[in-house]
């Protein structure tokens, strides 16, 4: 993945890609990802709230687990700090008593891109269906490798079975 935040100007299939990657990962801190990357990770986090929807602190807490226990369980923290990187990084929008929560809808051209070609890339599938899926192919791609691998072992002369 580039390193000079154009991930948003990136084709969809691009994009879909480096979310791929990031996907099927474990354990996978926020704070030490590539800017880019980051933004690219809280962009799917924020795919997944709810559009228009004004939520307490209560409901959105619940969507974040929902989210961290689904699409983003590749992320290595909590939904309190996951709620914070969103309030932060302006994809959250939350009152200042923290009595309100709702998804930003505009901001910052670079999220606008970012969100929109994130949108795009998802073609319409709710993030959870489409990262289980990419898990999916991931975990059969390899279960191929690895028998490929057991296959070439057992052809080598001298192998034991």
């Amino acid at each position: 993945m580039p390193t000079d935040l154009k991930t948003a100007s990136e084709p969809a299939t691009t994009l879909r890609h480096n979310l791929g990657r990031l996907v099927v990962k474990g354990g996978v801190a926020l704070g030490l990802l590539a800017p880019d990357e980051q933004a690219l990770a809280l962009a799917f986090v924020w795919a997944g709230l709810p559009e228009g929807v004004v939520m307490n602190e209560r409901e959105v807490n619940a969507v974040l687990r929902e989210q961290l226990a689904g699409p983003v369980q590749c992320l290595a923290t909590d939904h309190v700090e996951l709620r914070r990187w969103l309030v932060d990084a302006g994809w959250l929008q939350r009152d200042g008593y923290g009595r309100e929560y709702r998804r930003v809808a505009a901001g910052p051209a670079l999220r606008r891109a970012l969100a929109q070609a994130l949108t795009e890339a998802l073609a319409g599938q709710a993030s959870t269906a489409w990262a289980a899926a990419r898990r999916a192919a991931h975990e059969a791609e390899r279960e191929a490798r690895r028998q490929r691998w057991q296959a070439q072992a057992q052809a080598l002369p001298g192998q034991a079975a």
